[in-house]
């Protein structure tokens, strides 16, 4: 049985946000039933997917995955990825055998990933017991979304670009923190409009950044303590922003989407307790993809001058699964 979208319904403002007493800060659940398993997957409607497919103009398409094996090592002292090949002699026949953790690479975060901390619960109730105890069920694995894969209208920001036309200077692999309205200005720049159920991209350059580090740097790199990481503020302006207007999902090419460490606490406009993170997979049921290569997409929308495509991802269909590769392609 094919996993269709839920019917469509008010989508409430971000001020009325949790929707029932009693839930986490900010939750929307209970917003598509409560069993639902794709979470803010559901504003992507055939008719939306239709629309982002009429609007390919050039046909060029445009891989947006990292190889495997990067970063290598890997960020927070992951295991990284594996690869064994086998002959089968005397024929001249090979399989290959892989062994990686799924957050090691261009991903998908799952709504498994990261919940709500204080609470110990991720999206639509689901409890630590309910993902990894004796008893776990597959319930909110990422195999859900493979039922349709991920296909819609993908926009991307290309801060970096913006930021090196404004001469804004910033370290690529630190801790950078870009707000709200330096998002809108780069969205103001590029003349971008964004609509319902769009799939938001966001270029920071870690990348590119990452990708000059010889293999010393890499090394030093992943050793840093305590880890930073450029990102998105994590502030109540940006989720307000995120959620009111619609977005499905989220990407950037850095590790965590938003800023490391997740600074909730003192910032301007802070979340309290709570990190996007928390919102966003726990609170609302919208993907994070992290470390997507973004490189080839924002040479291939400058020279087209739009920033808008077909995206296509189809996750791993992992019973259960907790993340993913991406599988992501860009068609202009």
């Amino acid at each position: 049985m094919v996993l269709e979208p839920v019917a469509r319904k008010p989508r409430p403002p971000f001020s009325a946000l949790p929707l029932r007493e009693g839930d986490p800060p900010y939750s929307a659940w209970g917003l598509y039933g409560p069993d639902d398993e794709l979470g803010t997957l559901n504003l992507l409607t055939q008719d939306r997917i239709l629309n982002a497919i009429k609007d390919v103009s050039t046909g060029e398409s445009v891989g947006l995955n990292l190889p495997l094996n990067v970063p290598n090592p890997p960020s927070h002292n992951r295991t990284g990825f594996n690869h064994r090949i086998k002959h089968s002699a005397p024929r001249n026949v090979y399989d290959d055998f892989i062994d990686m953790n799924t957050q090691c690479s261009t991903q998908w975060d799952g709504f498994r990933h990261y919940g709500y901390q204080a609470e110990k619960v991720c999206y639509n109730g689901l409890t630590i017991p309910d993902i990894s105890g004796p008893n776990a069920s597959s319930k909110l694995g990422i195999h859900a979304w493979c039922k349709r894969g991920i296909c819609g209208r993908g926009v991307l920001l290309d801060y970096d670009r913006y930021a090196e036309s404004q001469g804004i200077q910033y370290d690529r692999l630190g801790g950078r923190s870009v707000t709200l309205d330096g998002l809108i200005a780069c969205a103001k720049h590029q003349n971008v409009e964004f609509q319902e159920g769009d799939i938001l991209i966001v270029r920071f350059g870690w990348t590119k950044a990452y990708l000059a580090l010889d293999g010393d740097g890499r090394v030093e790199w992943s050793q840093r303590r305590p880890v930073t990481l450029i990102g998105v503020q994590t502030s109540k302006e940006m989720a307000e922003w995120l959620w009111n207007t619609g977005f499905s999902a989220v990407a950037a090419d850095t590790v965590a989407f938003e800023r490391q460490p997740f600074a909730p606490v003192g910032e301007i406009g802070g979340l309290e307790k709570y990190g996007l993170h928390e919102l966003l997979l726990g609170g609302w049921g919208m993907p994070i993809g992290e470390m997507w290569d973004l490189e080839a997409l924002s040479e291939a929308c400058t020279r087209n001058k739009r920033y808008n495509f077909f995206l296509t991802s189809m996750p791993l269909n992992i019973p259960g699964g907790i993340a993913s590769p991406a599988n992501a392609i860009a068609i202009l």
